[in-house]
């Protein structure tokens, strides 16, 4: 039986994509994290203050979180 993960897109070739790796220690292995954003409740859908969650990638060897992985604001 295969362990491996499986690619999220059917259509990439693994061979053909770049590792990214950490801006401060140079390693590889990223694992999520959130930043929470408060949504005021003049600007939110539902008229009611609200906490929203953001997904990003931190270094699992540091906790460094590149540049290019924060949302665009």
């Amino acid at each position: 039986m295969n362990n491996m993960p499986h690619m999220p897109n059917p259509g990439i070739n693994f061979s053909q994509t770049a590792a990214l790796s950490c801006e401060k220690c140079d390693n590889e292995v990223f694992q999520p994290a959130f930043l929470l954003r408060k949504v005021s409740a003049l600007v939110s859908p539902t008229g009611k203050e609200t906490v929203v969650p953001v997904q990003l990638f931190a270094c699992i060897k540091c906790g460094h979180v590149n540049e290019d992985m924060y949302p665009i604001e």
